[in-house]
């Protein structure tokens, strides 16, 4: 049975960011906060190129792609409440 993609989207992604937080707690952590903050966003970012690479290749315009790319973050990120608020 093929699986869904949210449900893969909700499975894999949780498993790349306890990846990527495992591994910035384990050789980021002597470094300033927005240097580990830069350092893990480039990793990620990096990650998110990759899966774009081949709609690139296949002429889908990069800006297209990071616009969808920008509406699915502000969407992850809507319902964050800053801490103290």
């Amino acid at each position: 049975m093929p699986t869904d993609p949210m449900e893969f989207a909700d499975r894999v992604g949780g498993e790349l960011a306890r990846h990527l937080g495992d591994r910035s707690r384990a050789e980021l952590l002597a470094l300033p906060q927005d240097a580990q903050f830069s350092a893990a966003l480039g990793a990620s970012l990096l990650c998110v190129a990759e899966v774009l690479r081949d709609p690139v290749e296949r002429g889908v315009p990069p800006a297209r792609l990071a616009a969808i790319c920008a509406r699915q973050i502000e969407s992850l990120l809507g319902g964050i409440a800053p801490r103290g608020a």
